[in-house]
């Protein structure tokens, strides 16, 4: 068992689906933005997640699609949870449990506990934060299980377990440099310390 929760974000290829759901992760985000670089459709993602067992499944969308087109999507029956981004203000239930993103710098409570799992985005590496911002961290993780999305470095993530409490991290893959061949060694070193 790893020792952080961890949620992929911007799967786009049946290559890094296997290489994480291999690697124990909990959740494989599927962005759902079209035009975006990293865009996924829809029947790309039912095609990847055929040939994919153990994480859940999650469509990540921008904020700005509507919701009757979030909804047709979740009709698909293809995903267990939405990610939204830090710009969303949907006051809906879409029936899935939500992630959504709240930068560190502009954290307010209520909208925290409103979600089901909240996601802490930062600029900053865990190393570069001020120890009023750790703080912060620390008092919103003693909240409840929360992401954090931060340019995350293997010594980075050292620090973050020995200081945090239980947290989960959001991470990404990449393209492949061929269809089928993709090199995962960063995130091979990741992965060793989160099985430590």
């Amino acid at each position: 068992m790893l020792k952080a929760k961890v949620k992929i974000s911007k799967v786009n290829n049946l290559t890094e689906a296997r290489y994480f759901a291999a690697m124990g992760a909990d959740y494989l985000g599927f962005c759902c933005n079209p035009g975006t670089e990293r865009f996924c459709a829809p029947t790309k993602i039912k095609e990847i997640i055929s040939w994919v067992e153990g994480p859940q499944f999650v469509m990540e969308f921008d904020g700005w699609q509507s919701e009757e087109e979030i909804r047709q999507l979740l009709a698909l029956d293809m995903v267990q949870a939405v990610h939204f981004g830090a710009f969303a203000t949907y006051k809906v239930d879409f029936g899935v449990p939500v992630f959504k993103d709240f930068i560190l710098e502009n954290l307010n409570e209520e909208d925290f506990n409103a979600v089901d799992f909240p996601v802490i985005r930062s600029e900053k590496q865990f190393k570069q934060m001020t120890e009023e911002e750790i703080a912060m961290l620390r008092h919103y993780l003693s909240i409840k299980t929360t992401h954090i999305d931060i340019d995350l470095t293997k010594e980075d993530l050292k620090m973050m377990l020995d200081t945090l409490p239980y947290f989960g991290i959001i991470l990404r893959g990449g393209d492949e440099e061929k269809t089928g061949v993709k090199s995962f060694e960063e995130l091979d070193e990741i992965f060793e310390i989160l099985e430590g």
